[in-house]
């Protein structure tokens, strides 16, 4: 493995990464999920007073086809390739997942 080319600020451990989830759901599903995300990372609700438990940022593409523009890389190709590959998987049905969900 390459040695990285910078390295945290003085007395900094920690690195940035990135997690990349695709999902083929709803939009209300998708909203409620990057809630559940958010306290799952936090470990507080939403919009709490405090610090987090790790810095963190969140953000969604795709939808209608006028969201495909590129931004946070979803195209119209990986909106695509996300339903060819997410299609196909077996899912519970849309109201057990609003139930879990408590849409």
């Amino acid at each position: 493995m390459p040695e990285p080319k910078s390295t945290p600020a003085d007395g900094e451990e920690r690195w940035p990464f990135r997690i990349v989830v695709n999902v083929l759901a709803t939009p209300e599903q998708v909203q409620r999920l990057q809630s559940v995300l958010g306290e799952a990372l936090c470990a507080a609700p939403e919009n709490h007073p405090g610090p987090c438990r790790i810095a963190w940022s969140m953000a969604s593409a795709g939808g209608d086809e006028g969201a495909l523009d590129g931004s946070y890389g979803l195209d119209r190709d990986e909106a695509v390739f996300i339903r060819e590959e997410l299609g196909p998987v077996p899912v519970w049905p849309r109201e057990d997942v609003d139930r879990s969900l408590e849409l």
